[in-house]
Order: structure tokens, then sequence, then C-alpha cells
């Protein structure tokens, strides 16, 4: 077999993997990000009203809905890991339901580690998401000492992220299909 025929080999063998990984935004993604949402209404009373002081990212949101599958995957599984990252902190305040708390961290973890099977580098929007969800945590937990109306805040932003990444699993067609 000469350096060609195994390139070519290569190339295949890889996308033929990426495929079968990224099958799963199309089979798994949407039913565990609902059984997500789900949880984190039901880890806690009414989600609050009150205004968030940090604004929503709804042109970073719709920028990714024109973006490559690629991106659109990065996105995904950076924002997932965003979300984990925001719930890594104090939540001695808050008197939600802990073992519903625990099961939506595991379904996050769980999406992350499948979304990581697909995603090959860093995202042109990483920075932006990331520059988004420290504001988050600085002006929301951080500046309210982790108290239970924060994590109040922060839960109604998590469920809007949960419920735009669903959108945007739904509208996304992988290549094998």
């Amino acid at each position: 077999m000469d350096a060609s025929q195994f390139l070519y080999l290569f190339i295949i063998y890889s996308a033929q993997n990426f495929c079968e990984g990224c099958d799963w935004i199309q089979r798994g993604f949407r039913r565990v990000g609902g059984e997500s949402l789900s949880l984190l209404s039901e880890m806690g009373g009414d989600i609050t009203d009150d205004m968030v002081p940090v604004p929503f990212p709804k042109n970073l949101y719709r920028s990714i809905q024109n973006a490559e599958m690629d991106d659109k995957v990065k996105f995904l599984h950076e924002s997932i890991d965003q979300i984990m990252e925001l719930f890594d902190g104090n939540l001695d305040a808050v008197t939600w339901n802990k073992l519903k708390v625990e099961h939506f961290l595991t379904l996050l973890d769980r999406q992350s580690r499948e979304l990581q099977k697909c995603v090959s580098s860093a995202s042109k929007y990483e920075r932006r998401l990331n520059q988004y969800f420290r504001k988050l945590k600085r002006n929301v937990l951080k500046q309210r000492k982790y108290d239970t109306h924060s994590w109040e805040l922060i839960r109604k932003e998590v469920r809007r992220h949960l419920q735009r990444l669903d959108l945007i699993s739904a509208a996304m067609k992988t290549p094998a299909n």
C-alpha cells in the first residue's frame, strides 16, 4: 500500500468515525437535553421572572444559526461545558433538590462527553461564549455572593440556553443523514 492509498483509507475511516460519533446529536442530544430541561425546572420552584443583569447573547445565537455544521457542534459543546462550569460553584445557599441537581449535572456531563467525540478544534465562537459566561458568573453569582436569588437567576438563564441549544440541534443534519 502506497502513501496515497493509506491517506485515502485514513480519511475515509476518520470521516466514518466522525459521522458515527456525531450521530448522537440526532439520536441522543435532544432526548438528553429535554431531560436536562425537565430536571432544571423540577429541581427548584418556579423559575424567577426577575431580570438577569447580563444580557442574553442573542446575536451570538443568531450567528450560529447560519454557521457550518462543525461550528454548531463546537458551539453546543462549549455551551454545555460553560453551563457545567457555572454550576461548579458554591451551591450552599440553594434549597433545590440535591438529587435532581446531581442528575442534571450528570446529564450535562454526558452531553459534553458525547459532543467531544465530534469536536475537532476550538470554535470561532468560543471567545465570545467564554466572555458571556464569565460575566454571568461575576455579575450574578460572585457579586451576590452565591445567594439563593443569584442561583435562581442562573437557573433561568441556563433554561434559556438549553432551549436555544435544543433548537440548534434540531435544525442540524449530520453528514450521515
